[in-house]
């Protein structure tokens, strides 16, 4: 029996399990959906929706809490303006297609600017769980998971 066990294991190590969640609510937050296996959707779903209710009431407080989770060590990835400085508009706008730049600080302003007021009036039940079939390799239960609309 598996009283009072709230969370999955995942078959990691607690510091890998951890690294591996705080990427995927990065990438739900900056694309608005992941598509990953059951369990670490139905993981990541916990995660994801206390940040969007954190995101609502848009404080300062609630914005570090925020930060704690999707800046981490971002500060390695390349500024954009040393990677678009020197570049023709042509080449810039093709560098911004190919390459998100919401990174760090700008998840962040993200997450509060354009994700949360979206579901302002919204009780709970920010995302939607849909399962798309077996993995080929392993035959894992493999889902998407998204932002209601």
């Amino acid at each position: 029996m598996r009283h009072k066990i709230d969370r999955r294991k995942l078959g990691l190590p607690s510091d890998q399990r951890m690294a591996l969640l705080t990427n995927l609510t990065r990438q739900f937050i900056r694309h608005g959906f992941v598509h990953t296996t059951e369990g670490r959707a139905k993981e990541l779903r916990r995660l994801v929706e206390k940040m969007i209710t954190l995101a609502k009431d848009d404080t300062v407080n609630a914005r570090r809490i925020a930060r704690k989770t999707l800046v981490g060590h971002s500060s390695s990835t390349p500024k954009p303006t040393k990677m678009l400085a020197g570049k023709s508009d042509i080449e810039k706008l093709e560098i911004l297609k190919t390459r998100s730049l919401i990174n760090g600080e700008d998840l962040v302003k993200h997450l509060f600017d354009h994700v949360a007021p979206r579901f302002k009036d919204r009780p709970g039940g920010y995302t939607r769980l849909t399962k798309t079939g077996v993995r080929r390799g392993d035959a894992a239960i493999t889902a998407i998971l998204e932002l209601v609309d």
